[in-house]
């Protein structure tokens, strides 16, 4: 016999689901998000590549809640396209100039597959581009291995962005999701290796066979979560050139992304 479900709590779960949408939605349309920016490194050297954009949700107590927390919410009430066009134009208008002032450097914005699939984002892109002076090439996007699908349907998408210029990163490897078919399938250009992977090192990990993968498919390597100099040792090692993580910096406002860089910019060969 099925079980009686005691359906009293649908009228109040419904309520705060739409208060919290209402939240959400107000938030992106105020500008109440905010952009924070890890810094990417050259292991051998130290100087920045460029950052990863992470968007944070203030919340009243001064907490500010991670994507992981909002962005399943916003995908399940449609307001995830929305979110992506503000965290893309967020990012030119805090660092559009700075790019211009670095072509060596970019900025990497996480996007979901559904983001692909819309006709509005590649030329979103291309005109904010065009208005800041920032070449393609310094924008790069991170697909999450947890988010993947079907490579027949993400592929071409894929391909678009990766001809329009824009480097289209593979994020998370290593949480289980992706296999050897998927990434055959899809032409990604840098493979980011998940922290549950860099934290055994220096000791026994899987990470040997990883890179040896990446390398197989003419992927390039990059350590997330590299929190010792020890680990870091280990990466150069094994010619792993580019981490990011807590050892070189946490996630860090624009204006203080922009000073922290001052010093480890990367040159022109």
């Amino acid at each position: 016999m099925d079980p009686v479900i005691d359906g009293s709590f649908i009228p109040l779960f419904l309520t705060q689901l739409n208060a919290s949408r209402a939240r959400l939605k107000k938030a992106i349309h105020t500008r109440q998000l905010e952009m924070w920016y890890q810094p990417i490194v050259q292991l051998d050297t130290g100087r920045v590549v460029g950052a990863e954009a992470l968007v944070r949700w203030p919340q009243p107590d001064g907490k500010l809640l991670p994507p992981d927390c909002f962005i399943p919410f916003a995908r399940e009430t449609q307001l995830l396209s929305t979110m992506t066009q503000w965290v893309i134009g967020q990012v030119f208008n805090d660092l559009g100039a700075w790019l211009r002032q670095h072509p060596q450097h970019y900025i990497s914005i996480n996007i979901e597959p559904d983001d692909l699939q819309s006709a509005d984002l590649l030329s979103h892109l291309a005109l904010l581009c065009q208005g800041y002076g920032v070449r393609p090439q310094q924008i790069t996007l991170e697909i999450t291995e947890s988010s993947m699908i079907d490579p027949q349907v993400i592929a071409p998408m894929v391909e678009r962005y990766r001809r329009a210029g824009h480097a289209i990163y593979l994020d998370d490897f290593g949480t289980g999701y992706a296999n050897l078919n998927y990434l055959q399938a899809v032409t990604f250009d840098v493979l980011k290796i998940d922290k549950t992977l860099i934290d055994p090192l220096p000791g026994k990990s899987l990470l040997p066979q990883v890179i040896a993968l990446a390398r197989s498919l003419s992927l390039e390597p990059l350590a997330e979560g590299v929190e010792t100099q020890a680990q870091a040792a280990w990466l150069k090692s094994h010619g792993v050139k580019y981490a990011q993580g807590w050892l070189y910096s946490k996630a860090l406002t624009s204006r203080a992304f922009i000073h922290w860089c001052e010093p480890r910019c990367v040159t022109a060969d």
